[in-house]
């Protein structure tokens, strides 16, 4: 108990950031290359697999090609996070709330951001590999990118969306919903916690 009350409490208001500043993704980007995240590479991997027919180009998705303001690494709380998704133009998709967890988040300047959730007496920016991780993709017409992909199971989600899991990073759960422009993936270093939390209907957007 006095070791969590040595650990300050997550900020409810993001901080702020000057327009040059530069993301350090650092430890979200050891881990996601360490790990496979990034849905770039799974739609290479399947493009490419000799096992199944290449892929018509009007089934990839299309990334958004604007550019976003860097968020670097950042712990908040449930309430914190709330704020900054009222404040930003772009969803932010989590798998909801985990008592005692801080939720560090990174965005890119290409608009890929990461949640990752922190337990209680992890550093925000740590190198640890074991945490969760739910990532959110600017896609055009995501859901039918997924949909089009051959060679992979496609499994039926809550609020109509869909998942699939990619073979090379089992630990990898992709995601895709009606109307939303984003591929959201799930990463969590026991793919049956990634594939169970995928399918539990917890993977949304985060509401003011």
């Amino acid at each position: 108990m006095a070791e969590q009350e040595s650990h300050p409490q997550p900020p409810d208001e993001p901080r702020k950031y000057s327009r040059g500043s530069r993301v350090r993704v650092g430890a979200v980007a050891a881990i996601a290359v360490g790990a496979g995240l990034g849905a770039w590479a799974f739609v290479a991997h399947n493009n490419d697999d000799s096992s199944s027919p290449a892929e018509p180009a009007a089934a990839a998705p299309v990334a958004t090609t604007a550019t976003a303001r860097p968020i670097a690494p950042v712990g908040l709380s449930a309430k914190g996070l709330r704020t900054l998704t009222a404040s930003i133009d772009q969803p932010i998709y989590w798998a909801g709330p985990k008592p005692g967890y801080v939720y560090e988040l990174t965005r890119t300047s290409t608009g890929k951001i990461f949640i990752r959730y922190l337990p209680p007496g992890t550093r925000v920016g740590s190198k640890q590999g074991t945490e969760l991780i739910v990532a959110t993709y600017p896609f055009h017409n995501a859901l039918k990118a997924l949909k089009a992909l051959t060679g992979s199971k496609k499994l039926a989600i809550p609020r109509g969306g869909i998942a699939i899991v990619d073979r090379g990073h089992p630990q990898s759960v992709h995601l895709a919903f009606p109307g939303a422009d984003n591929q959201v993936e799930v990463y969590d270093p026991s793919p049956a916690r990634s594939l169970a939390i995928a399918r539990s209907g917890s993977v949304q957007p985060v509401t003011p």
